[in-house]
């Protein structure tokens, strides 16, 4: 596969890639050295780079977990449905109690016990994630328990990997935490499917006596109207007249009359669209969601960007398209360097040209204006010119979240270290640099070890 094609990542690939990072990150030469070939004749920026490059890598490093992974979810998936359907066909046959000797079921117990119950369990779900997602970094409960299940059956893999799987990486959603989503989702589908299937048989083999009246006189005809016209408002419906409620309770039970073939249209369309719906919309979402987020895989946690220096062999930079090079350089330690100094090491190097400089922390009014309007103009984005010994995270992270306000998400940064004077920095200071650069996880920000 050649490194220009787009290249997609799986959840299989995504589990095998975080196993292999954790338990054997080495890089083989002979694979290394292809995957630098294939970079070099090929034009790409970064990212689609370093997913090509990290998916090489992974043909040499299959761990077998991924699958395992995948294997399991769609087992649990056939398991799940098959339960949740005969739950919803269980729950219709629970709701029918014997009076006078027949069948009867009492239309409050029934959309309690399908939608209502559903609704209150849906909107718990929500409040659990929430709480879970903003609280304590979880993702809820019945995730981490179907998530601790998929876990211990698809063999061992480090908590710290299934942490980071499970709960995404930085800003990162989770592609794991969706395909476990869509489990959930699809438990509902099942018990609703059910549901449906269960009222059907239940009115097709067995002659059913309905009856709505309570002791409670808060659950009578005139609530249980106003109930069923807010629920058919769902689909356009208008629910069941007063005149027809009345109607059913004439009947005594009976199944024959225009009362009651509304009644049937009424609960199977309130079945479908106030609980099987939902269900199937959540879960095209969950699907939807998992594969924007395997398309959307950034690679910078700290684990990536050290493995793919390892890989590259470079130092991180970002492949500008087309001819312009220009870049704006920023004297952040006011070294005092001249520009023409670094300039074969700019344009050797990292193929860019410095076409304006300005000394940060010294800026007038008038020469600040003008150098956010040349980043902003700059083709191939800043440069830092900063001291190796002389790194302060809160000065550089406070610049970097400036220039992005004032010159946009997309300005290409690159960070570069010098030593004292003109010259390559101390191995342990660039190493600092690197690790907090790393720890920004921008895949926009790089770092460079200036070479004399």
């Amino acid at each position: 596969m050649a490194a220009g094609k787009k290249v997609s990542w799986s959840l299989e690939n995504l589990v095998d890639f975080e196993v292999a990072v954790q338990q054997s990150p080495r890089v083989d030469s002979e694979v290394g050295r292809r995957i630098r070939d294939e970079i070099r004749a090929e034009n790409l920026s970064d990212l689609p780079m370093r997913r090509w490059g990290f998916k090489e890598w992974l043909r040499s490093k299959k761990t077998g977990a991924g699958a395992k992974v995948v294997s399991v979810t769609r087992l649990l998936a056939v398991i799940l449905l098959a339960i949740t359907f005969l739950m919803g066909i269980g729950v219709i046959r629970g709701i029918v109690t014997r009076v006078d000797g027949n069948s009867s079921l009492n239309i409050w117990v029934l959309l309690a016990g399908t939608i209502g119950v559903q609704w209150l369990l849906l909107l718990g779900g929500l409040i659990t994630f929430l709480l879970a997602r903003y609280w304590i970094g979880g993702v809820g409960w019945l995730k981490d328990l179907l998530s601790s299940v998929v876990r211990n059956l698809a063999g061992k893999i480090s908590p710290d990997t299934w942490r980071s799987l499970i709960q995404g990486k930085g800003k990162q959603p989770s592609a794991l935490a969706w395909r476990l989503t869509r489990l959930l989702q699809l438990a509902g589908v099942g018990f609703n499917v059910g549901l449906i299937a269960g009222l059907f048989g239940l009115l097709w083999f067995t002659n059913v006596h309905f009856y709505w009246e309570s002791s409670l006189s808060q659950f009578g005809g005139e609530s249980l109207g106003k109930v069923t016209r807010f629920l058919a408002a769902a689909w356009g419906g208008g629910g069941l007249s007063d005149a027809q409620i009345a109607g059913l309770k004439d009947v005594a039970g009976g199944s024959g009359g225009e009362n009651w073939d509304a009644f049937f249209r009424f609960i199977f369309a309130a079945l479908f669209v106030w609980g099987l719906l939902p269900r199937l919309l959540l879960w095209g979402l969950a699907v939807s969601k998992e594969r924007k987020t395997l398309a959307a895989l950034e690679f910078q946690d700290v684990e990536h960007r050290k493995l793919w220096r390892e890989i590259s062999r470079v130092e991180r930079t970002v492949t500008m398209e087309g001819m312009k090079d220009g870049v704006v350089l920023l004297d952040v330690g006011g070294l005092g360097i001249a520009t023409d100094a670094i300039r074969p090491f700019l344009l050797q190097r990292l193929r860019v040209n410095p076409e304006k400089s300005f000394a940060v922390g010294i800026l007038d009014e008038s020469e600040e204006r003008e150098a956010w309007q040349a980043m902003k103009e700059a083709p191939c984005g800043v440069v830092f010119l900063v001291e190796g010994w002389d790194l302060s995270p809160k000065q550089i992270t406070a610049l970097i979240a400036r220039i992005r306000k004032e010159a946009g998400a997309d300005t290409v940064l690159r960070i570069l270290v010098m030593g004292d004077g003109i010259a390559p920095p101390d191995a342990d200071d660039f190493k600092t640099w690197q690790e907090f650069v790393d720890g920004m996880r921008d895949p926009k920000l790089e770092c460079v070890a200036f070479e004399g």
